[in-house]
């Protein structure tokens, strides 16, 4: 798990942006295109502890499909979390914090570790958490 500011930035700039852009080009959207996405290099990150309940998941996203498969977000999500929680449970696994822009409470990055949090009512999470930076 990173701390350092940059560092954050720097991972979610390169790591979870490419998952990001593959993910926007599967739903055929062109990721150059959105204002969340171009918005995250803008944004100060931090570790925080956030309320899992809190945090909105991105209608975009959760009502997507694969353009190829057809496979809508939500069954394969409902696939992976029970995945995950079997791993949670057996303490078989560690999770990343989740990615959330702060002025939305949005969530960016980790719909599988959010949705399985709250499946286990774990009230409170680790999330990388990105402010805008007005200068």
């Amino acid at each position: 798990m990173l701390e350092d500011s940059d560092d954050i930035h720097d991972f979610i700039n390169t790591e979870v942006r490419k998952e990001l852009d593959a993910d926007f080009e599967s739903m055929g959207e062109d990721p150059r295109q959105d204002a969340l996405l171009n918005s995250l290099p803008k944004r100060k990150w931090r570790l925080e502890i956030v309320g899992v309940d809190e945090v909105r998941m991105n209608p975009l996203i959760v009502n997507s499909a694969d353009l190829k498969t057809g496979r809508k977000f939500m069954e394969r999500l409902r696939e992976r979390r029970s995945e995950l929680r079997k791993a949670l449970e057996t303490g078989g696994t560690v999770i990343w914090p989740i990615v959330l822009l702060r002025e939305q409470q949005l969530l960016v990055d980790g719909y599988c570790r959010h949705s399985t949090l709250q499946e286990m009512n774990i009230p409170e999470a680790y999330g990388y958490v990105g402010r805008i930076v007005v200068k």
